[in-house]
Parts: structure tokens; sequence; C-alpha cells
């Protein structure tokens, strides 16, 4: 369940994300799913965040500054602006960080032990 949501490119690896309807009930197997009475899905704050990858892993990891303002007369609740490019330059600044091959034990990126709930196969924990 999500709002309805439109997306432009709006050139130059600038993107903007408006909400233009919220959730809404529908008819299901799940008789909850009828039941909804709220109409805010929310915002998706992911996309407005660059990729930071982890300096030890790689993985990705939420190492973000945010700034806030108050929006501009133009602007409205759900609105979402994302420089890819700013992004992209953020990601490689973060990327230099990460160890290289040799600094891994065994080649591994992060440990066998260390459990997840969907565990990768056993091949993809090495660095090739």
């Amino acid at each position: 369940m999500t709002n309805t949501v439109d997306i432009r490119n709006m050139g130059d690896g600038k993107w903007k994300m408006e909400t233009v309807s919220g959730v809404e009930p529908w008819e299901s197997k799940d008789p909850d799913t009828n039941r909804i009475w709220w109409r805010d899905g929310g915002v998706h704050q992911n996309i407005t965040h660059a990729v930071n990858p982890d300096p030890i892993s790689g993985a990705h990891c939420w190492l973000q500054k945010v700034s806030i303002s108050k929006p501009n007369p133009d602007e409205k609740y759900g609105d979402v602006f994302v420089d890819t490019n700013k992004s992209f330059e953020h990601f490689k600044k973060w990327n230099g960080y990460a160890k290289e091959r040799e600094t891994h034990p065994d080649g591994l990126r992060r440990p066998l032990w260390m459990g997840r709930p969907l565990t990768p196969q056993k091949k993809n924990f090495y660095v090739e």
C-alpha cells in the first residue's frame, strides 16, 4: 500500500516526486484491505539520501547528514527532490573510504557467523 506519485525527470540528473493521491481501501481476500480509513501513505525518505558504502563491508549504511528548511510556497507535503549527480559524487567519496580486498580477513565481506534474516549464499560473502 502506497501513495500514487508522479516522478518527473527535470534534466541534468534532477528528479522530482509529487504525491498524486493517497492510499485507499481495496477489495481482496483479506477483509482488512477494505477497512483502510487513512489516506496518508507517507513520504519515501530513502531516495532523498545518497548511498553510503560502509568503509569496512561495502554494504549500504545510514551515515547521512541532512539539512532541513522551510518549504517554498510551491512545495507541498510529500514532495521529494533528488539531484542524482550530487548523490553519485557523495557515493564515490564514501566508496573511496571502503577497504580493499586485501584488508578483508580471508577475503570476506563480513563474517560468515553473523546471522541475517535472509542470508545470502556462502559464495556471496567473498570479495572477488
